[in-house]
């Protein structure tokens, strides 16, 4: 990979620092489950470098750089670090998807493959890649323990107690292959957990995020190697209960009931 032309590596191209896919940020984890980081090439040394997007992209990567020096206990920066670039890798997919469909050959839509298909397939899984990755840096670099006011009011009423709320989130987290998202249910105007298996599988309808945990391998491998549940722990004692609670105050104002679907 030393070309220093444009690349595009399945879905985890990123910008500005290069090329970081998926599959080297596991192989991190790997190594460093195996105690042999130290020995491994650096991603920089292996990254393509590449433009960053636009003034005038419709998506821009948000600046979370704040929590690579925030020294979380449990989620190391270069963790941090390596994530963030997959992050900035959907930002650029979802804007050169977003270029491409304006110039798409609709003539030859078919359902089994036609260029129209797949780009709308592959819209919704960079663009949520987006969002859900921008929920999850957002609700990071707290300080844990439990939310207070109107949202632990919602968690107490749905799941009888803040503790048996985060033993559900912790066990979802260990069931799913992607995310999970903590949503107010415009439809019954209830919280929910839900689970995805990838960006774009299994999304909820009339849902706003509230709380957003990342599964996938690539946000704890290069900490925890393949120990899922360290990880969680090491999420919820860094959740921003602020930022959650601001997300439930602002989504509990979008109307709810029979109403939110007309």
């Amino acid at each position: 990979m030393s070309s220093k032309k444009r690349e595009t590596i399945g879905n985890f191209e990123v910008v500005g620092d290069g090329v970081v896919t998926r599959r080297e940020v596991l192989i991190m984890g790997a190594l460093a489950a195996a105690g042999s980081v130290a020995a491994a090439p650096t991603l920089a040394e292996t990254a393509v470098a590449v433009q960053s997007p636009g003034a005038g992209d419709p998506y821009q990567a948000k600046d979370f750089s704040s929590l690579v020096k925030k020294n979380m206990t449990g989620l190391s920066g270069n963790q941090i670090e390596q994530h963030l670039k997959l992050y900035k890798g959907y930002v650029g997919k979802a804007n050169e998807i977003q270029g491409k469909l304006k110039d798409v050959d609709i003539t030859s839509a078919n359902a089994t493959y036609s260029p129209l298909r797949e780009l709308l397939v592959e819209q919704s899984f960079a663009l949520n890649g987006v969002v859900y990755h921008e929920y999850y840096f957002g609700n990071l670099g707290g300080g844990g323990g439990e939310p207070q006011g109107d949202l632990r009011a919602a968690l107490e009423e749905g799941f009888g107690s803040v503790g048996k709320f985060m033993d559900y989130l912790k066990a979802a987290g260990k069931c799913m292959r992607g995310w999970v998202i903590v949503g107010w249910n415009t439809r019954d105007g209830k919280l929910h957990p839900y689970g995805l298996d990838m960006h774009n599988m299994w999304v909820p309808a009339s849902t706003i995020p509230v709380l957003v945990l990342d599964v996938y391998e690539h946000a704890y491998m290069i900490d925890y190697g393949i120990d899922r549940g360290k990880y969680l722990d090491a999420f919820v004692n860094n959740l921003d209960w602020e930022a959650v609670g601001k997300r439930f105050a602002r989504a509990r104002k979008c109307v709810s009931g029979a109403d939110a679907t007309t």
